[in-house]
């Protein structure tokens, strides 16, 4: 591609280099079309470079840190072992640039043309891209918006004031802070608990609800803060945060049944959630003719269309805000972009949350099923009877299952080491239509994990033969 003010075009221009972006881009390259992808900073977007996958680096490394305390029980004893947290923080950047260099060695292979910096739009059919010095025009036949979403900014708890920090900021930290006030008590901020607390800090939660976790099942919380004691260190909820007083370490302005609340930390990372409207007006969107509806998102059809030659995938075409869902909603508008027929399928998405033990929810849950049913059944398998999870020294939590009256499976919700992983048959039998027997016939490897799954399911029918 010529750079410069020379004007040039493309078949397919994405707009962003995220999960969506970056899978919109490969899909099209690999059905032989044009593909031009734009990005200011690293392809891969918030999950590679600063969330979803160094987030789960440092959780692993902090449950080794945790695991130290009960090896004794096992027969390992670990006096004088230690843990360098620099050195933990560089094996995590060490992940994150591998899967970095696969991702821009892919859409090097597939023929993506990457382009460094920030893409306006013109009108319907050109964009302005401006890097430094260099400002480029390129036209384009279809357009893929991928622009992504940020942490939410509260008012009186910016993140220019000292010691406030967001979800990128804390994945940095150069050494585990003593006291962490978490604000928001959603699975973002439960998270950065989970880590935290298990490589020593006393993390304290400031959440508005009535309780943490406000988008799971009550059922489901009770399960891990019963079983985690780093859920209970110090939970402030139906407490408002309003600013923070700066001078030494920051201290967090609350208020809760009318009491002023002053909590202190050595930072305090404010987690309420991620907007998508700023970078999609960053992009002018307008003059492409495109809303930003009221929740900030921009509203598409089933093949991720927002108008007949622009698509919008991942965060900013609307909830849920999750990296699976954006990969699949880049595949399918880069695939109709460059000339198939499909369209996207998210009847079925699951929901992972990696605490202590970790959480998978897919489909209706039970309170769910039963408005929606007359009649439901349910099987339930405590992990304390798995064998596997009892060779790991695990055995938290549970699995339970949702099936109609006629056996048909409607949902499932994993509570276990592990639960990221056994969420996946769950949700492909529900994408089958799978029903009780389905699951049950299909012999399992033993011992495993996923056998729970089989075992919930033989007792929503009354045949469990380890419950």
């Amino acid at each position: 591609m010529v750079v410069g003010d020379i004007e040039t075009g493309t078949e397919v221009l994405v707009i962003g280099g995220g999960p969506a972006g970056y899978a919109a881009a490969i899909r099209a390259a690999q059905n032989d079309t044009d593909v031009t992808l734009i990005e200011k900073e690293d392809v891969g977007g918030t999950c590679l470079n600063r969330g979803c996958i160094p987030a789960k680096a440092l959780i692993h490394a902090a449950s080794f840190e945790k695991d130290m305390e009960h090896w004794d029980e096992i027969g390992i004893h670990n006096k004088g072992l230690n843990v360098d947290f620099s050195e933990v923080q560089a094996w995590k950047n060490d992940i994150v640039e591998k899967l970095n260099t696969g991702v821009r060695n892919k859409l090097k292979a597939v023929g993506v043309e990457l382009m460094r910096g920030e893409a306006r739009f013109i009108d319907d059919s050109t964009v302005r891209v401006e890097e430094e010095h260099r400002t480029d025009k390129l036209n384009f036949e279809k357009c893929v918006i991928a622009t992504g979403s940020k942490p939410i900014e509260v008012p009186g708890l910016e993140f220019d004031k000292k010691g406030v920090i967001s979800s990128r900021e804390m994945l940095n930290l150069e050494e585990v802070p003593e006291e962490l006030i978490v604000v928001g008590g959603g699975y973002i901020g439960m998270e950065a608990v989970t880590k935290f607390c298990k490589f020593g800090s006393h993390v304290k939660i400031v959440e508005a609800e009535d309780r943490v976790l406000p988008n799971f099942d009550e059922k489901v919380v009770n399960s891990i803060q019963e079983t985690s004691e780093c859920y209970n260190d110090e939970i402030y909820t139906g407490t408002k945060a309003s600013k923070v007083k700066e001078g030494g370490n920051p201290v967090l302005v609350a208020e809760r049944d009318g009491e002023k609340l002053e909590i202190d930390g050595d930072y305090i990372l404010v987690a309420v959630g991620r907007e998508t409207s700023s970078g999609l007006k960053n992009v002018e969107v307008e003059n492409a003719g495109l809303e930003i509806n009221d929740n900030g998102f921009i509203e598409t059809d089933s093949q991720m269309k927002a108008s007949e030659n622009i698509f919008v995938v991942g965060d900013a075409s609307g909830q849920p805000m999750l990296a699976h869902k954006a990969y699949m909603e880049g595949k399918v508008a880069g695939e109709v972009a460059s000339g198939e027929n499909v369209g996207m399928d998210s009847q079925f998405i699951p929901k992972v949350m990696y605490t202590d033990p970790e959480v998978g929810v897919v489909g209706l849950t039970e309170s769910e099923a039963k408005e929606e049913y007359e009649n439901v059944k349910v099987g339930r398998f405590s992990m304390k009877h798995s064998g596997r999870a009892l060779t790991t020294n695990g055995g938290n939590g549970f699995v339970k299952v949702i099936a109609s009256e006629e056996n048909k499976l409607l949902g499932a919700t994993f509570i276990s080491e592990r639960a990221s992983d056994m969420i996946a048959e769950a949700t492909l039998a529900l994408e089958m239509q799978a029903y009780l027997d389905d699951v049950i016939g299909t012999v399992h490897a033993h011992p495993t994990f996923p056998e729970a799954f089989q075992e919930a399911c033989e007792d929503a029918l009354g045949k469990s033969v380890h419950t």
